[in-house]
């Protein structure tokens, strides 16, 4: 089980079959997006603040630093995960509607038919495939093109009648939510106040903050903070300009002041990012 935990947590991507024992003794937060396929058996996982079960029919995606835990399963129960940082989703996400990455991450658990469990099948062995060999010449590409095929293979799976009806708020919260997502990707190299956002919307930063939290668990600042980080861990992967030059573009006062908020997101400084990211 600790070889388990480990893998998990120190890994930028990985693959893992597992019973997941090891996340019955407590509640976990990830930092990865993960894809799950059930292969074996019943559970029931507690995943934020709603318990769901799961079973052979089911497939998951959950969004990084959701809370986790297994309550209780069969004895045989067993799941294969594919994990993967979200910097990877974010580079898929752009050519996206909004609207859809809001179902991804507030779904999370999906129906299938047998014809799509075996496609995720697929996607999971190629997976396992490009994990093995990750760091080696073009599997980080390949593990990129996986990545994205999942990502739009849900978008097909989803189709618009899901996006209408999976929604539980009103349409103009929905409507309101999505005209948020695009003003941030918009001013994200300027803007990092949740008042900025609100009052380009017309509403207060508490009912952004309530119907944000509404849609997807969400506060519009954890939004913001979060979306700078995997925009600020994209450009240091790029390794093209220096660390000083990232913290001007992303809109930060100085380097220092982005150094810190880089540590308390990441918990390790942005050139400690940098050197991992090279090894």
């Amino acid at each position: 089980m600790e070889r388990e935990k480990n893998q998990v947590l120190v890994q930028e991507c990985f693959y893992l079959r597992s019973s997941l024992d090891w996340m019955a003794e407590k509640e976990w937060r990830m930092d990865k997006c993960l894809f799950v396929v059930v292969e074996r058996g019943r559970g029931v996982l507690l995943l934020g603040e709603e318990e769901h079960e799961v079973n052979r029919r089911r497939v998951l995606f959950l969004r990084p630093e959701l809370r986790m835990r297994k309550l209780r399963s069969s004895a045989d129960f067993s799941v294969s995960i594919a994990g993967f940082p979200p910097y990877m989703l974010r580079d898929c996400a752009q050519r996206l509607e909004p609207r859809f990455m809001l179902l991804l991450f507030s779904k999370m658990v999906w129906n299938v038919e047998e014809r799509v469990r075996k496609l995720a099948r697929h996607f999971i062995e190629l997976y396992r495939f490009a994990v093995e060999g990750y760091g080696r010449g073009f599997t980080r590409e390949l593990v990129l093109n996986l990545t994205g095929g999942l990502v739009f293979g849900f978008y097909e799976l989803a189709g618009t009648v899901q996006l209408d009806e999976s929604a539980v708020e009103s349409s103009r919260s929905r409507e309101l939510f999505r005209n948020f997502m695009d003003l941030l990707h918009e001013n994200l190299e300027q803007e990092h106040e949740v008042q900025f956002y609100a009052g380009k919307l017309c509403i207060s930063a508490k009912y952004l903050t309530q119907i944000s939290k509404g849609m997807i668990g969400r506060t519009p600042k954890q939004i913001i903070d979060e979306t700078l980080l995997q925009e600020a861990m994209k450009r240091l992967d790029k390794n093209d300009s220096s660390i000083q030059e990232i913290s001007v573009g992303l809109g930060f006062p100085d380097q220092s002041y982005f150094g810190r908020f880089f540590k308390r997101m990441k918990q390790m400084s942005p050139q400690q990012y940098r050197l991992r990211s090279k090894r």
